[in-house]
């Protein structure tokens, strides 16, 4: 399900344009994103970086069924992994603060269990460091709020057989 709102009689999608409009329609709540126009460009690099590297890793080795494919796969997804925790601050992406940045890749770290069950992905096979900041990430109280219900929390029988869990999140209005 892709996320919309309407605001002022207009239409949006797509989940991190939604939090840029968040935003910008909100100015009096917490920041996403660097005020300085050169840190705010090069998170939306890192964000344009999640998009175009770790997603695309991800869902290939999501579909790979080939044992040799999900290895390619698999190590293309760690090496995406790698390149992005390389420049984390810590502890979150751009340092003490949780940004867009992260809110960028968080569906994806809440959602690694299932190449994890299912490819053989290891959280510590990419670093030591990138398990720590995807443990941080995952557990940060506004993170665990938005999640649904995964596979494992419905009984769904384990096996061989990918299942993806399509979930969405309603978002209250912020005041």
């Amino acid at each position: 399900l892709v996320p919309a709102v309407e605001y002022h009689g207009k239409a949006r999608y797509e989940s991190l344009v939604l939090c840029e409009i968040f935003e910008d329609a909100f100015p009096n709540t917490p920041a996403l994103l660097p005020a300085d126009p050169y840190e705010r460009a090069y998170a939306r690099l890192w964000i344009d970086y999640i998009s175009k590297s770790v997603v695309p890793a991800f869902m290939r080795l999501v579909l790979a069924q080939a044992s040799n494919a999900q290895d390619k796969a698999r190590e293309e997804v760690y090496n995406a992994l790698r390149t992005y925790t390389a420049q984390v601050k810590g502890p979150y992406f751009l340092g003490e603060k949780f940004s867009l940045v992260d809110i960028a890749i968080v569906p994806w770290i809440v959602r690694d269990y299932i190449i994890a069950e299912h490819r053989g992905y290891d959280r510590a096979a990419v670093s030591q460091e990138w398990k720590k900041y995807a443990e941080v990430a995952e557990s940060r109280d506004s993170v665990l709020k938005v999640q649904s219900v995964s596979s494992r929390q419905i009984g769904l029988d384990p096996s061989n057989s990918l299942t993806v869990v399509v979930f969405s999140a309603s978002i209250g209005q912020r005041a």
